[in-house]
């Protein structure tokens, strides 16, 4: 609890949204990834065998769906997290104009380093949630595109399930 309260008093007021942000994104993140881990399963039990044409069609468009609809939320959510951190940037650089501003003529650098330790802070924040979330919402899209794969070939019978 005191690392995160050091945290905050070295980043701003802007690192509470950004560490909502973080826990929501990658609740969804966690959520899509079960999603298709259960796809995956329901897949390997046996649902091709059928060779129902229509039930295929089915899951490939509810696993379409689903994605698609999962990926526009935490698409907006990484996107959200470094403009969070550039507002924040914005806000210590202010912090350190007005320090600047306050002390003229005096040498105040301690006003300088808290100004630009929050605008750098925040920044790393908000790049440090955006940029993993980015790399599971690839694999997630890969995992589906294999997926899809997988349901065109058992829909052409060229592919059976092991």
């Amino acid at each position: 609890m005191s690392a995160f309260l050091e945290l905050y008093r070295a980043g701003g007021l802007i690192l509470i949204p950004i560490v909502l942000l973080s826990v929501i994104l990658y609740e969804r993140c966690s959520s899509l990834l079960v999603f298709l881990v259960r796809s995956r399963r329901s897949l390997e039990r046996g649902h091709l065998e059928r060779g129902d044409v229509l039930a295929l069609r089915t899951l490939q468009d509810d696993l379409l769906e689903s994605f698609w609809r999962q990926r526009a939320t935490i698409a907006a959510m990484i996107k959200a997290a470094p403009l969070l951190g550039l507002l924040g940037t914005v806000i210590g650089m202010i912090k350190t104009f007005d320090n600047l501003a306050l002390d003229a003529g005096k040498k105040s650098v301690e006003g300088l380093t808290q100004g630009i330790s929050v605008a750098l802070i925040s920044t790393e924040a908000g790049l440090g949630v955006a940029i993993p979330a980015i790399l599971v919402l690839y694999f997630a899209q890969r995992q589906v595109q294999k997926a899809v794969h997988t349901l065109v070939a058992a829909e052409s019978g060229t592919v059976r399930p092991a």
